[in-house]
C-alpha cells in the first residue's frame, strides 16, 4: 500500500506542473545540466519530440529526462549543489531548483545483462503498474544528441519514444491529445520495418512481474 503522505506529495507535484512552462526556461535548464552535471542525462517526453524534430511543435509542462539508478547518489550530489531538491525516493521523481523554481522530472531505470536498460517498478510503487519494462534497443545512446534553438542534449531515439508512448506503465493514463500529436511527429523519424515491429511490440500485453 502506498503510504499517504507520498501521495500528497505526488498530487502537489502535479499540480505544480499542470502549467506550461516558456521555451526560454526549458533552455536554460539544460544549459545548466549540461555546464554543471556531468552524469549522462537523455531527454524524453514532448521536450524530447520537439528536440528530434527540430522545433518546438507544443506547450510542455516539465522536462522529463532518464538517467541510470546507478548514478542516483552520484547524480542528487551534483543535483543539490545547484540548488535542485526532491522527496521523491522511487523511481519516478520530481526535482525543484531553490531561487528559480525550475523543476524536472527524472525516471531511473536499471541496466540488463545484455547492456541495454528497462524500467523496474516494484510491487510497493507510489505510482506505477509493477513490472518490468524493457526499452527499445537503443533507445539510450550516449552519441545520440539533438539540437534546438542552439542548446544540444541527449535525447531517447524517435522508435523508443514511440514505445513510450504505446505502452502503459502508469495506471489511469489514456490516449490525450498530446500523445497522438507526438505519436504523429515521431512516425516519419522511424524506418518503416522498424515501426511494424514496434506496433507488433506494443500490443503485446504485460506480464507484471515481482521485484
Amino acid at each position: 500500500m502506498a503510504v499517504p503522505v507520498e501521495l500528497l506529495a505526488a498530487e502537489k507535484n502535479r499540480d505544480r506542473m499542470d502549467s506550461s512552462i516558456s521555451t526560454s526556461v526549458i533552455l536554460d535548464t539544460l544549459r545548466e545540466l549540461n555546464e554543471k552535471v556531468s552524469i549522462p542525462l537523455w531527454l524524453f517526453g514532448g521536450v524530447a519530440v520537439d528536440f528530434l524534430v527540430g522545433r518546438w511543435t507544443r506547450p510542455h509542462s516539465d522536462v522529463d529526462l532518464n538517467t541510470f539508478a546507478e548514478s542516483r547518489i552520484a547524480l542528487t550530489e551534483q543535483l543539490s549543489r545547484i540548488g535542485y531538491r526532491t522527496s521523491d525516493t522511487g523511481w519516478l521523481t520530481h526535482w525543484w531548483q531553490d531561487g528559480t523554481g525550475r523543476g524536472i522530472e527524472l525516471v531511473f531505470l536499471d541496466r540488463t545483462e545484455d547492456g541495454s536498460a528497462e524500467l523496474r517498478i516494484p510491487l510497493n510503487a507510489s505510482v506505477g503498474i509493477p513490472g518490468h519494462y524493457p526499452l527499445w534497443p537503443g533507445y539510450l545512446d550516449l552519441a545520440r544528441v539533438a539540437t534546438l534553438d542552439g542548446v544540444s542534449f541527449r535525447v531517447g531515439s524517435p522508435a523508443g519514444e514511440w514505445l513510450g508512448r504505446a505502452k502503459t506503465v502508469i495506471s489511469g493514463r489514456s490516449r490525450k491529445p498530446k500523445i497522438e500529436h507526438d505519436l504523429a511527429l515521431l512516425e516519419p523519424l522511424i524506418p518503416p520495418h522498424e515501426l511494424i515491429h514496434l506496433r507488433l511490440h506494443a500490443s503485446v500485453k504485460k506480464v507484471v512481474n515481482s521485484i
